[in-house]
């Protein structure tokens, strides 16, 4: 019954958005992947916000959040109450809302293969007119699980995450020939889509095959430059006082395919980039730490792949000691302990000294690490970390921090080695009441 209710509000909330998306007739460019769907979404801003009127979805790429917010609805709990209220709202919004943009662009995540949490059923929302595919990884692996039967771990990382992009993938597999699918040509996995796909492709990727092809990435001391090739010209993107991670290589190519299908010029679209991306707070900041150190505050969220390319970028800067404090990778399902001892083996090769955060971190990680001759410690939360950390770091160290969010919440960690703590409201992740609790909840 429970059931049938929630699907029957899902579909309440999905008419009147479809409704709202047929006054508006806005460009929908649809964003999804395992991992960098929300960098990817601020960059594909970025390059468009000078030519466009374009509507955004914060905070709203689920099977509710997206209609919601297709209709300028923003539910403040999960209770029944409040969600009657929504459906009563809707009908008034559907009259009411005449904002008018020209472009929606909106993250699709799925933690499923069933409806109404799959890909298939954000597809009956709308269908993007532009499709963004990053990648596909072992992340909100779980309810994947039943449908592999192997119990070889390596096995069954590869087989979940190839049906994960196959459900990922029907974003480009079940548009239409005059929609465009913008793709990473660099794996494998989403490779294996392509003749299914009957819209315009736009690939990307290091690959010599891809239409915008990632030619050269370099960190130094002033920032980030990576450069690309489009039809055989090489350009060269700045992003001065940003140490941005390699995997944000792939982030700006796609929203560079996506700019060209707008019709934009690559003049315009790296003047555009240059001039308005700017990272979230807890996605690779620069802070200044206590003792004139350096702190990489990467504590937003986390995953595989993320966490080795902010490790390497880490390796690449100079600095006297190189930390890591690292919570764990949270929704790994079965495939958790092989993916922390990817990030445990990468850590041992850059850091050091290593702090971890997190059962799963003292689980897999930690006796990786205590196998090496690099110092590691495993603490219960950030205020202890961040207390015995406080301690030891000098001149001219660099710490990196990173892990999953929810229960970790290593901000806690970056404020207290920050030089400045008045800065937190500005600088730092998860800021408000709500999230105050929740911090104080880890400390008690």
């Amino acid at each position: 019954m429970k059931q049938k209710l929630v699907l029957f509000i899902l579909a309440y909330f999905r008419l009147f958005a479809k409704l709202q998306l047929l006054k508006i007739k806005p460009i929908i460019i649809g964003v999804t992947g395992s991992a960098g769907k929300t960098s990817t979404r601020d960059a594909i801003y970025a390059a468009i916000k000078d030519n466009f009127i374009v509507k955004v979805s914060y905070k709203a790429n689920s099977e509710s959040g997206i209609p919601l917010n297709i209709l300028g609805l923003t539910p403040n709990n999960f209770s029944i109450t409040e969600w009657l209220k929504l459906m009563i709202l809707c009908p008034v919004k559907l009259i009411t809302n005449w904002d008018k943009y020209d472009v929606y662009l909106v993250e699709m995540g799925i933690d499923s293969p069933l409806p109404p949490k799959n890909m298939e059923y954000l597809l009956t929302i709308f269908k993007p007119n532009i499709s963004v595919l990053l990648n596909a990884a072992p992340m909100h692996s779980q309810p994947f699980d039943f449908l592999v039967k192997t119990t070889n771990q390596t096995k069954r990382a590869v087989e979940i995450t190839r049906l994960i992009a196959q459900e990922k993938g029907k974003i480009i597999t079940q548009i239409d020939e005059n929609q465009t699918a913008v793709v990473n040509i660099d794996q494998q996995e989403l490779v294996e889509l392509l003749p299914n796909v009957k819209a315009n492709l736009v690939s990307f990727g290091e690959s010599n095959d891809a239409d915008i092809e990632i030619e050269n990435y370099e960190i130094n001391n002033n920032g980030t430059n990576i450069s690309y090739e489009v039809n055989s010209s090489v350009f060269t993107i700045s992003f001065k006082n940003q140490l941005l991670a390699k995997h944000f290589e792939h982030t700006f190519a796609a929203a560079i395919g996506v700019s060209l299908a707008l019709g934009l010029k690559i003049k315009d679209i790296k003047n555009s980039l240059e001039k308005n991306f700017k990272l979230p707070p807890g996605r690779s900041s620069l802070i200044k730490g206590i003792n004139d150190s350096l702190i990489i505050d990467s504590s937003y969220n986390s995953s595989t792949k993320p966490a080795i390319d902010m490790l390497n970028l880490l390796y690449q800067l100079k600095g006297k000691h190189k930390y890591a404090l690292l919570g764990d990778i949270r929704e790994l399902g079965e495939v958790s302990k092989i993916e922390h001892q990817k990030v445990a083996k990468k850590a041992i090769s850059v850091c050091d000294q290593i702090f971890l955060i997190g059962p799963q971190m003292k689980e897999f990680a930690l006796p990786i690490i205590e196998q090496s001759n690099i110092p590691v410690k495993w603490f219960k939360n950030g205020y202890l970390a961040a207390d015995y950390i406080k301690e030891m770091i000098k001149k001219d160290d660099i710490i990196l921090i990173k892990g999953s969010q929810n229960t970790l919440l290593l901000e806690i960690a970056v404020e207290k080695l920050m030089v400045n703590p008045n800065d937190s409201a500005k600088l730092l992740a998860r800021r408000g009441a709500f999230w105050d609790k929740k911090r104080a909840e880890l400390e008690s």
